[in-house]
């Protein structure tokens, strides 16, 4: 047993001794060969040798290193390193890692490239999938930059730098200029002496006359940028542009500054203290974003003392919507996308709270408080409340898009204790109650809702309308033409229900019943379009001096109708002829009250 401890001993020792004293030069071959695998392209080291003699932290030194440049990212060279020097642990090697302590790099040339189509020329065939490990830290004890220069082309981004970096005693240095989306911008980076074990101070910038960006901080050990705290501030004339930087998905926007306090723990960051404006919005938040299994989990809260979602499009965008509406008209419902296929590996709960809403126009709706919830490509608002110029409107919106279809937008909304006025100003005043429950699929709310099935119910009861008004609704030409403009009349309730089929809503009833008439409506609205087709009765509840006989048509669109007269009205016989039928009391019966609760109970009754 002593013979056989003492030749197992005995081996090790020689191997542990081998591998000390190891020749690293003798593998410019397999290292030229692992460069060629690895970048897809053919690797050239001129000299491979080891400096010191023994030791298992060996220093190697290459000179001549080539890497010629991926043939779609045109002529040049990847990489031409005229002098690299590293000391490496033996250790790490055997596991397969190559980790140095020490480098240095002199003469360095260094043009990455990534073209519009995601292909990198620093990585030979797809992107592998993304890693949610926590990231290592590096052991790196000491670094010597001299005179590298380091270029980046990306077509995907549309953006380029050209950079000079620099590091030794005195520390890190890195300077240069380059293009955001065809922005001019210069490029500074600093940072302390590398001391291992030691906290790294830092700061890092991109500055411009269109976009800036910058972080102030500290690193939890020398270029660990997997593990780090700073201080970051953005300012750019629109968000899409601080996107090309980060690449975190945003939206373009009006002109934005925003700072906040970031933590990094690959790969999870944490962001605190977020504030700034956006446009004339002023926006303020947390969040932490968290990465499982290939998910992205984000929970996160976002205030706003005044908020205008204008400001959440960009000039480019307000334009393309401005022209849209010119073609088209204006619309009731928005054509906001709900495609949730970009945020399908991503989960979380948001909060968002904004004490002030500001629009382009009169808006009924003056504050926002919800919670937006993700979760396997279905997203919920609930509980989502809007608070009015009087009452709320409150409920829950679901767009659900798993199982590969397109998305099912789900709507759940009451409205209570609010003011018609506010939403038609200078038609009928009072007191307003009113529900919708509509499902539909597509990719927009708009065409969601217009493929949709459901109902939408609008009660007021006990206010007031306009006198005027009221006589032409009961269509008594005769009171409405005589009778005061600003003169009010009692009203005893409005109701509206569209039953909607297939995108399609029919009046299921539509009247309003005044003090002077009743006036109902039958017809249907097609939401793909929003047109009209409804056919108007009103009559009046007292002696008419000179009463319309016939239909009223109101046909166009939601927000801009037109009405058609019946064909009596369009000639000059036929008004003489509704004169004779007055003078000689040969109109019609007088209307009668409607039973506006039993009409009210029926309507809101949506299931």
């Amino acid at each position: 047993m002593r013979i056989v401890i003492a030749s197992l001993a005995a081996a090790v020792a020689v191997l542990l001794i081998a591998l000390a004293a190891f020749p690293w030069g003798l593998l410019r071959g397999p290292a030229e060969r692992a460069l060629s695998r690895h970048y897809g392209q053919p690797a050239r080291i001129a000299v491979l040798d080891r400096v010191d003699r023994f030791g298992f932290h060996p220093i190697v030194e290459a000179r001549g290193v080539r890497l010629p440049q991926a043939r779609w990212a045109g002529a040049g060279e990847l990489a031409r390193i005229d002098r690299v020097r590293a000391r490496f642990s033996v250790w790490a090697m055997l596991t397969g890692r190559f980790e140095p302590v020490d480098a240095t790099i002199e003469g360095g040339r260094i043009g990455f490239a990534r073209a519009a189509d995601g292909r990198v020329n620093w990585r030979d065939g797809p992107k592998p999938a993304s890693s949610d490990r926590r990231g290592e830290r590096p052991m790196l004890e000491q670094i010597r930059l001299n005179d590298v220069r380091i270029t980046y082309k990306d077509a995907k981004r549309d953006r380029d730098f050209d950079v000079v970096l620099n590091a030794g005693s005195a520390g890190l240095r890195l300077s240069g200029t380059g293009h955001v989306k065809r922005n001019p911008v210069t490029l500074t980076a600093t940072g302390a002496p590398i001391v291992a074990g030691r906290p790294w101070p830092f700061r890092a910038a991109i500055d411009g006359p269109a976009v800036a960006i910058s972080f102030v901080g500290r690193m939890d050990g020398p270029l660990d940028i997997n593990h780090l705290t700073a201080k970051a501030t953005a300012r750019a004339d629109d968000l899409a542009l601080v996107d090309a930087i980060i690449e975190a998905g945003l939206m373009g926007t009006q002109p934005v500054r925003l700072s906040a306090q970031v933590r990094r723990d690959r790969p999870d960051w944490r962001i605190s203290g977020l504030s700034g404006t956006i446009g004339r919005s002023d926006v303020a938040g947390d969040a932490t974003i968290v990465k499982r299994d290939g998910r992205t989990r984000i929970d996160g809260r976002i205030t706003s003392r005044r908020f205008a979602f204008d400001d959440i499009a960009s000039d480019a965008g307000l334009a393309k919507a401005a022209a849209k509406r010119a073609r088209f008209g204006l619309r009731l419902i928005p054509d906001t996308a709900i495609d949730l296929d970009n945020v399908r590996r991503t989960d979380g709960r948001l909060s968002v709270k904004v004490d002030r809403l500001m629009w382009p126009g009169p808006s009924p709706i003056r504050s926002l408080d919800a919670v937006i919830m993700v979760d396997r490509s279905r997203l919920e608002i609930a509980p989502l409340r809007m608070g009015l110029t009087h009452g709320t409107m409150a409920g829950r919106i679901t767009v659900d898009q798993r199982g590969g279809r397109p998305p099912e937008l789900k709507v759940v909304l009451d409205i209570d204790r609010a003011s018609f006025a506010d939403f038609l100003p200078g038609t009928i005043d009072g007191p307003l109650t009113g529900r919708a429950r509509v499902t539909g699929r597509g990719l927009t709310v708009r065409e969601a809702i217009g493929r949709g099935d459901g109902a939408v119910a609008l009660v007021v009861r006990e206010g007031t309308i306009g006198a005027r008004t009221a006589s032409l609704l009961g269509q008594d030409v005769g009171r409405g033409l005589t009778t005061d403009k600003d003169k009010q009349t009692g009203l005893r309730c409005m109701v509206a229900r569209l039953d909607i089929r297939g995108g399609t809503a029919r009046a299921n009833p539509v009247l309003i019943d005044s003090h002077r008439a009743l006036t109902r409506a039958r017809g249907t609205i097609d939401l793909k379009t929003e047109r009209l087709a409804f056919a108007v009765n009103g009559a009046p509840k007292g002696d008419s001096l000179l009463r319309l006989q016939g239909t009223i048509g109101a046909r166009g669109t939601i927000k801009r109708p037109a009405i058609e007269l019946p064909e009596k009205a369009k000639s000059v016989g036929g008004i003489l002829a509704m004169i004779g039928d007055a003078i000689a009391d040969k109109q019609e019966p007088a209307a009668t009250d409607a039973d506006c609760a039993g009409a009210a109970n029926r309507a809101l009754g949506v299931h």
